[in-house]
């Protein structure tokens, strides 16, 4: 063979292989793994190839083969999720019934208002229905006009429920019963409002002829014997209706109706008793025409009288007439005679149109303790929430005195039965007409016509 075509194909050869070997050298190194919509790699091929500028091959950490386990799923990237606030809250009107006078709607929608700063979805609406909210009230539910509270002395629950006014609220209120220092009246078992303010009789007394409460009922029988000088002056200021006097028929264990059994209780030997402890123990000193509320508010305040018996409704007239005053719950007769007066409980209702809005409103304002200080300062509301520090000396008597309240009954069979005490007060009470057990045995009669015996 030519010994220049040697060379050349000698060449050539050369020429091939180091084309290969530069070829080799240069593959692109492997490409950065990234998430993708295809299931994990299971190749076993070493990814520890060097790169163009390793002079000496440094190998990867070597990864053992990837095996998918059984719960491993195709890698999707998720959507990134986008932050959207929520939808603004749906706006209520909250609708509220009543017959407050101006001073007190003035203060309850001030209280309305601090709810609404904190709940702006909200809209509570005051709708004065006096002189006549009970027709009001009934005569809406018949047409259908819808509104969800109204607000009245607890007494009307019973009337309301029979007319189908109300709907219970057993499970929406239990969180907050704990928070009350006063029984919450029920119709039948059932829960049908709040409370926000007590009232109750107590002992009104004047600190210059008085300066200290009596601690018992011996005390104040020496108070009243000591000023029972008629007709100069009297030993006590007492108006003597079914109300006011009932502190000593249920301290002596005794009663009226019973909401329960919802039958008369005039007849109860406990009854009679307390009857007669007032009419030998109190009556002789009362002062003239003792059944005229007027009457006796006016021996008091015109100093004629050392104290009086009634409720922080006339503690304006007090003030009015510049008496240096204290309040404080009656005296009991021993331990176990206490007087028990009837009490009432303003209250919110829950009409059957009430929202979940409603509810939690009537919640807040019933057991909120700002609240609560609110209506003692500038309304002389007497609280009925447990721990709540009082400053005024008055509501203060009065919160102590509602410790002995006995509700006044709920039920609409009640009515008959007001009437009933009456004569037995005009029979046997402030006249002698009759003794206090024919008195009681003969208006039980018409109860028991009615089949409350």
């Amino acid at each position: 063979m030519n010994k220049n075509l040697l060379m050349g194909i000698l060449a050539v050869v050369i020429i091939i292989i180091a084309a290969v070997a530069y070829l080799t050298t240069q593959q692109p190194p492997a490409p950065t793994q990234t998430t993708t919509n295809q299931p994990p790699a299971t190749s076993t091929t070493p990814t520890s190839t060097p790169t163009p500028t390793q002079t000496t091959p440094t190998p990867l950490p070597t990864t053992p083969p990837t095996t998918p386990t059984p719960t491993t799923t195709p890698t999707t990237p998720s959507p990134t999720p986008t932050t959207t606030a929520p939808p603004p809250a749906q706006k209520v009107t909250i609708r509220i019934w009543h017959a407050l006078n101006p001073e007190e709607e003035a203060v309850f929608k001030e209280i309305a208002a601090l709810y609404t700063q904190s709940h702006p979805n909200v809209q509570v609406i005051f709708e004065n229905k006096a002189p006549d909210l009970q027709t009001a009230v009934l005569a809406a539910i018949s047409t259908g006009e819808k509104f969800d509270l109204f607000i009245w002395a607890h007494d009307w629950i019973g009337l309301m429920v029979e007319a189908g006014v109300l709907k219970p609220v057993d499970n929406d209120v239990a969180d907050v019963l704990p928070k009350f220092a006063v029984q919450i009246p029920q119709y039948k078992g059932h829960i049908y409002g709040l409370p926000f303010t007590a009232e109750t009789v107590a002992l009104i007394c004047n600190k210059k002829m008085v300066p200290e409460p009596p601690k018992t009922f011996a005390d104040l029988a020496k108070i009243m014997q000591q000023y029972n000088k008629p007709p100069q002056s009297y030993g006590i200021a007492y108006i003597v209706n079914p109300y006011f006097i009932s502190a000593w028929i249920h301290g002596a264990g005794g009663y009226y109706f019973d909401d329960k059994t919802e039958k008369q209780g005039l007849t109860d030997p406990r009854s009679i008793a307390g009857f007669e402890f007032f009419k030998k123990n109190v009556m002789p000193y009362v002062g003239p025409n003792p059944t005229d509320y007027n009457t006796q508010v006016s021996l008091f305040l015109s100093g004629q009288a050392p104290c009086m018996v009634n409720g922080p409704w006339s503690i304006g007239a007090v003030k009015k007439a510049g008496i240096d005053f204290f309040v404080a719950p009656l005296p009991p007769v021993n331990s176990s005679y206490v007087p028990k007066p009837y009490g009432g409980l303003k209250m919110f209702y829950v009409t059957i149109y009430a929202s979940k809005e409603a509810i939690d409103f009537m919640k807040w304002f019933t057991t909120d303790p700002e609240v609560a200080k609110i209506l003692v300062q500038k309304l002389g509301y007497v609280p009925v929430i447990k721990d709540i520090q009082i400053q005024d000396p008055v509501v203060q008597g009065f919160y102590e005195a509602i410790k002995n309240v006995y509700l006044m009954p709920v039920s609409p069979k009640m009515q008959p039965v007001w009437g009933a005490v009456d004569i037995v007060i005009q029979n046997a009470i402030v006249s002698d007409q009759k003794t206090i057990t024919q008195a009681v045995q003969d208006a039980a009669k018409d109860l028991c016509a009615r089949g409350l015996c």
